[in-house]
């Protein structure tokens, strides 16, 4: 299973406590690789998130193609469950892997004291998509596993179903979808929410570059702004759409117990209409159908951006990147550029190679002009602001899903908090943190 879970403040502080224990800053970096390394002999250790691929035998077919052009490089593959979580606890020492997936939670500061510099961005950004995620100070610490559309995981078979034939373009409309949906079809759960194993949830905050239309918005309209989430403001349509679903009886029957592995399952035996997902999730869905997987669709948050265009956000997802501390930095360079440039890992996963040039998939539905919008560059003086403020206010944002399941709790009555309660505190944590670091100023 694959996601872009982020733990929240522990693995944070952990990993300010190995950088102050003596993990010094290096900007050494791995070269690209070329023809005469195809002999170079080393041993490598490649950690993940694809449990799946680990007992399928994917990874060893993967292994073995990579062989043919590197056959003097042993890779021994390891994939880890809850992997965010569990790769920042090993990050504490030197030994967390070679060519390891970024965990999300490291701060940009951080990077040069666990990763090597793959070169500077402003080169590598020529050749590939989402090299703005894992940048510091010009240089490159992460190269995407592969480009993800986010937004909403639709089964578009139950929408014709219940005669619906086209994606809703408000938030309003959407509401009224699902409601019909319920109305028309009764074994179905219009909105899928994944509450339980709380990680999904996360995906309803990555898709707020899309819904403002601002590629900058963490420190353009967040990190500065003492009540981002006031009626009118980005996270408080994001957060009320989920609220209203919840109010309108529109998701899973008992949140708290529902289940990944039943989500998808459910979906591909049109039983579910909606999941707010990357699109990763979308093979995974149609490996499980016998007819209409083309209706499985990746479609935009309904909500057009202030400029009146509606986006679909592409990033990428976990970045492969380079132990500072591997002895094999010249091994663990050709097997980052084998993955990127050379694999299927990205169609593999439902996603879109971070090679520019490269095709989306039939499934990101780009239709009714519906735009791609990517993350931008961070100034290097603000590069910290955004994680900043969502770590000291605790209210994370893309990192945790405590919010997401208290609307949800104040939504089907689960919780005596309102839904503007709930945005007032954060509010009033957001302010505090902003005010403390004195970006509004």
């Amino acid at each position: 299973m694959k996601k872009r879970w982020i733990v929240g403040g522990t693995a944070v502080a952990m990993l300010s406590v190995a950088v102050l224990a003596g993990c010094g800053n290096s900007s050494k970096s791995a070269s690209s690789s070329g023809d005469n390394n195809k002999n170079i002999k080393a041993s490598i250790t490649l950690v993940d998130d694809k449990t799946d691929w680990a007992s399928n035998g994917t990874w060893k077919k993967y292994i073995a193609e990579f062989n043919k052009e590197y056959p003097n490089i042993k890779v021994k593959e390891e994939a880890l469950n809850n992997y965010d979580q569990t790769e920042q606890t090993r990050m504490s020492s030197k030994n967390f892997g070679d060519v390891v997936m970024l965990p999300a939670a490291v701060a940009p500061k951080d990077y040069p004291a666990f990763f090597t510099s793959l070169g500077k961005t402003s080169a590598l950004s020529k050749k590939y998509q989402g090299t703005s995620d894992r940048t510091y100070g010009g240089q490159q610490y992460g190269l995407p596993s592969e480009m993800n559309a986010t937004g909403m995981l639709a089964n578009m078979n139950v929408f014709k179903a219940a005669g619906i034939d086209s994606w809703p373009t408000t938030t309003a409309d959407f509401i009224k979808d699902l409601q019909a949906i319920k109305a028309k079809e009764p074994g179905v759960i219009p909105l899928y929410t994944n509450y339980a194993c709380g990680w999904a949830l996360v995906d309803w905050d990555f898709t707020r570059n899309a819904v403002s239309g601002n590629p900058n918005m963490d420190y353009q309209e967040l990190a500065n702004n003492t009540s981002p989430f006031s009626k009118g403001k980005t996270m408080y349509t994001i957060y009320d759409t989920l609220y209203q679903t919840a109010k309108d009886g529109l998701i899973d029957p008992d949140p708290t117990t529902d289940d990944w592995n039943t989500s998808v399952t459910d979906m591909a035996k049109n039983k579910v209409a909606v999941m707010v997902l990357g699109s990763w999730a979308v093979p995974q869905v149609q490996s499980q159908m016998k007819s209409g997987q083309s209706n499985i669709k990746m479609e935009a948050f309904p909500q057009a951006a202030p400029n009146g265009k509606t986006y679909m956000l592409l990033g990428g997802d976990y970045n492969w990147a380079i132990n500072k501390n591997s002895k094999s930095q010249q091994a663990d360079r050709d097997l980052v550029d084998w993955l990127v440039n050379k694999s299927n890992f990205a169609k593999d996963n439902g996603g879109m190679s971070p090679v520019k040039g490269s095709k989306a998939p039939a499934d990101f539905d780009l239709e009714n002009g519906v735009k791609f919008i990517q993350s931008g560059t961070t100034p290097k003086a603000k590069a910290d602001w955004f994680s900043n403020v969502n770590n000291t206010s605790q209210v994370g944002i893309g990192t945790t899903q405590t919010v997401k399941q208290q609307i949800i709790d104040a939504g089907d009555g689960s919780s005596k908090k309102s839904f503007s309660s709930i945005m007032s505190g954060l509010n009033t944590s957001w302010g505090k943190a902003v005010k403390q670091y004195g970006y509004n100023k």
